[in-house]
């Protein structure tokens, strides 16, 4: 197989193609579990594609605008369904690997002209079963690569005022899918001051390609008087919002154990075999630097997961490549191929098909949805939950803009304020629920202060915490 990939052939693109079909399409037929943020991301393009609403001011969370209106657009083509998720998803999978593999090849990172690259990231973006949905850090990474690409350009002497304002531009528009990866923008910055004679003025054309998207998408809205609510649902998020721990830092370990042996491998060995020119070294040790910040926008996203562990793949991709690269055996190198193949399928396999007893080790139970007690009364209802109940949304619709509760507990919870009880009325007055779940008891307060919404609803008999729309 590695000898196939070897080739400086665009052709062999078509081969990761069918590798990742063959890959992928039997994990699809044997079912993907879903997770509670891909029903999130559902939730938010069913709601924003069925009526004349906007992010953040008809919808409380604090996904980014840019994954927010592709999640807008899936639905209104192709309706309440994950299937078109895991079809944009194999298919930037394949446009990443092309790129990752174009930005090795074109900047000589290796000895070697191949397309090896394309084929260890296509296998590695397979690690996971959550890799296979439209999850904002995969799309995201499409234009991180493509600012690698620039700056690995720039460190090749070439100094176009355009190479740094595109630069800008990308990391900008990676910021907008996913924020964590402002970051990207930082280590950028660093690595242009330590590795290239950059002057200041080819810099600041960088920091205005950022701000320029940064700057069109607050003016956007702040055109629909809706700036100060993104500004906080969206930016504060990374302080205001407690952090979504559905694995912890010690099942993220275990878990991300097979990608990391085989990257400290690989870069022992690569350190150990190989002579590189300045150029290499370098590029290396601004892989390294990704990684790192990386790990850091790992630390920065509200919602840990496997998901987030895309932010690693180029690195690791990049280094186990560079490995098989100077393996001069050909059995041997096809051996080693093969063995990173096996290794990175067989991790998928293990933690979500349960084998050898590993939801002993982890759990992935707080991730997937689960089929709620109450999903009969809430079958293709508008519902609105009350607390981090949003598995009652399986099989529902959103009412009310009160998706994300530790954004919407600020008003819920303090009733009291009359601004708060204004905006609660009109929001409930405009878009009534055909079901109330109250997990936290804050909806007699609600009805205390909104006699006229509270006439609308009687109480389950057998469910004390459920209300329902009267007919």
């Amino acid at each position: 197989m590695l000898t196939f990939f070897k080739t400086n052939d665009p052709y062999r693109l078509v081969g990761v193609f069918l590798l990742l079909l063959v890959i992928r399409v039997p994990m699809f037929v044997s079912g993907v579990p879903l997770i509670l943020p891909e029903l999130k991301w559902v939730l938010i393009g069913e709601r924003l594609g069925s009526g004349d609403f906007i992010m953040y001011q008809d919808v409380w969370d604090y996904t980014a605008p840019l994954s927010v209106l592709v999640y807008k657009w899936l639905f209104i083509i192709f309706g309440k369904s994950r299937i078109p998720y895991f079809i944009f998803s194999l298919i930037l999978v394949l446009i990443q690997a092309g790129i990752f593999n174009n930005v090795m090849l074109r900047n000589k990172a290796y000895n070697s002209s191949s397309y090896v690259p394309a084929l260890i990231y296509m296998v590695l973006m397979n690690a996971y079963f959550d890799f296979l949905t439209l999850s904002p850090v995969l799309m995201s990474m499409t234009f991180v690569l493509l600012a690698m690409n620039n700056l690995f350009k720039r460190m090749d002497n070439q100094t176009k005022d355009e190479l740094f304002i595109f630069t800008g531009v990308y990391l900008g528009i990676a910021a907008l899918f996913y924020l964590p990866s402002i970051l990207y923008f930082v280590v950028t910055i660093i690595s242009l001051i330590l590795y290239t004679g950059s002057i200041l003025r080819r810099m600041m054309l960088l920091v205005y390609g950022f701000a320029l998207i940064v700057g069109l998408a607050s003016l956007y809205f702040y055109w629909f008087d809706n700036y100060l609510i993104f500004q906080h649902h969206v930016v504060q998020s990374l302080w205001v919002i407690e952090t979504v721990n559905y694995l912890n830092w010690t099942s993220l370990a275990i878990i991300a154990l097979v990608p990391c042996v085989l990257l400290v491998f690989s870069f022992y060995k690569v350190r150990q075999l190989g002579k590189y020119i300045n150029f290499q070294e370098k590029i290396q040790q601004v892989m390294l630097m990704f990684m790192l910040s990386g790990f850091f926008a790992l630390t920065m996203s509200r919602e840990i997961s496997t998901f987030q562990l895309i932010f690693f793949v180029p690195t690791v991709a990049f280094f186990v490549t560079h490995y098989l690269l100077l393996v001069r055996h050909w059995l041997i190198a096809e051996l080693n191929t093969g063995l990173v193949i096996v290794l990175i399928l067989f991790n998928h396999l293990l933690f979500s098909n349960h084998w050898f007893g590993m939801e002993q080790i982890i759990s992935y139970e707080p991730l997937l949805v689960k089929e709620s007690s109450h999903a009969k009364l809430t079958a293709d209802k508008k519902i609105f939950v009350t607390g981090e109940g949003l598995h009652y949304y399986q099989n529902a619709s959103l009412a009310t803009p009160y998706l994300n509760w530790q954004l919407s507990r600020v008003q819920l919870e303090s009733l009291n304020y009359y601004d708060n009880s204004a905006e609660a009325f009109l929001n409930f007055s405009t878009d009534l629920p055909e079901l109330i779940i109250d997990q936290e008891g804050v909806v007699p307060e609600l009805f205390g202060i909104m006699p006229t919404i509270a006439s609308e609803y009687i109480r389950h008999e057998m469910y004390p915490e459920i209300y329902i729309l009267k007919e």
